[in-house]
């Protein structure tokens, strides 16, 4: 199932060659997790979790690649006339989250039905 996950992560980021080792090392936790998550009904959201896996694989990249850029990390820096200032890397489309922050909630929508651990849970409107 891990190869299946890289390649759709593949596909959502375009690894450049040096980053397939990443890319794939992240695609692969991302599975274990997602797995261990799911527990006993793991074969029944088989879809679910290899699109969540390969949202939080890419979602994974794209974050290194934006610490590795001025692509948001840089909040203030100046040299005489020149300035730059970026955000928490928003990509447009909006709000200020970022592209891979918003794979990963997409990734927690999906797997929401099928988790087995009980993370996520929370009771809403309880009077006491």
């Amino acid at each position: 199932m891990t190869e299946e996950i890289y390649r759709l992560a593949a596909g959502l980021v375009r690894p450049e060659e040096k980053e397939e080792a990443l890319l794939r090392l992240l695609c692969r936790e991302a599975e274990r997790r997602l797995t261990r998550q799911a527990g006993e009904g793991r074969e029944e959201c088989r879809e679910a979790l290899l699109c969540a896996a390969a949202f939080l694989g890419a979602a994974g990249l794209i974050d290194s690649r934006c610490g590795q850029s001025a692509g948001g990390s840089v909040e203030k820096f100046s040299v005489g006339e020149v300035s730059v200032t970026t955000g928490s890397g928003g990509t447009g489309g909006g709000g200020s989250d970022s592209a891979g922050e918003r794979l990963r909630r997409q990734a927690e929508r999906m797997m929401a039905p099928y988790r087995s651990d009980g993370e996520g849970f929370a009771f809403l409107g309880v009077r006491g």
